[in-house]
């Protein structure tokens, strides 16, 4: 008996200090406005060169938004909210070298903007125009399907999931 009061002193114990320290469960941000039930997240505009990555951010964000769960996602004519973005730029660029012309190490920068806007009324709820992130990735000299630099795929999905982690919880951290 005295094994179990302790064991569920200490799961309460905890569960308390979780509480007082802050934390909760993901999910609707308390100060959301309950009329926004569903998002829309277009492929962004992309004028670069890597004319995917627009699509492959907007698929990191809805990725997010589902995992969430705190807003629906939704079609263009049903949703509340629209979250729409553009691709300034893409930049790559060496980072180390063997002697002095082969590239081992390369960096993808990305600078984009976004804003998230009130279907119904046109407001823009939220905006950056200075988002910008980076994936170094080293070079490999085998070529994968066709591509001529393999790991550039790779690094520019993981800078589309960082961005959608920094956008969502710009976003939600302005409620």
């Amino acid at each position: 008996m005295g094994r179990k009061l302790f064991k569920y002193t200490g799961i309460a114990g905890v569960f308390f200090l979780l509480l007082a320290c802050g934390y909760h469960l993901e999910g609707r941000p308390e100060n959301l406005n309950p009329r926004w039930r569903s998002i829309y997240i277009p492929v962004w505009e992309n004028p670069t060169a890597d004319i995917r990555f627009g699509e492959i951010m907007a698929e990191a964000l809805r990725e997010r938004f589902a995992l969430a769960g705190s807003l629906s996602l939704a079609g263009k004519d049903e949703a509340d909210l629209v979250l729409q973005g553009k691709i300034i730029s893409i930049a790559v660029g060496g980072l180390s070298y063997d002697v002095y012309t082969k590239t081992l190490e390369r960096r993808v920068t990305v600078r984009a903007k976004a804003s998230l806007i009130e279907k119904s009324t046109g407001r823009v709820i939220w905006r950056n125009d200075n988002l910008s992130r980076f994936e170094d990735y080293p070079v490999s000299t085998a070529t994968s399907g066709g591509s001529l630099d393999p790991g550039r795929e790779e690094a520019l999905r993981q800078v589309a999931h960082d961005l959608a982690e920094i956008i969502y919880h710009q976003i939600t951290s302005s409620f």
